[in-house]
């Protein structure tokens, strides 16, 4: 199994940015991250490292 490798700065900068504007999009619209969670069929918990830019975060979440 191949060794995960930490991704460079430039994108851990991108991640948060793109957590960051994905955060302020759901509190403009009003909505918990109980409700964006359950309508992209995943978890609170995952909702929240989408936001803190977690680069472990699967891509089709993001597509949900």
């Amino acid at each position: 199994m191949p060794t995960p490798r930490r991704p460079t700065i430039a994108v851990q900068r991108a991640l948060r940015k793109l957590g960051a504007d994905i955060r302020d999009a759901r509190l403009r619209r009003g909505l918990p991250a109980d409700v964006v969670a359950s309508r992209a069929l995943t978890s609170r918990a995952t909702i929240a490292r989408i936001e803190k830019g977690d680069a472990g975060v699967g891509m089709g979440i993001y597509a949900a």
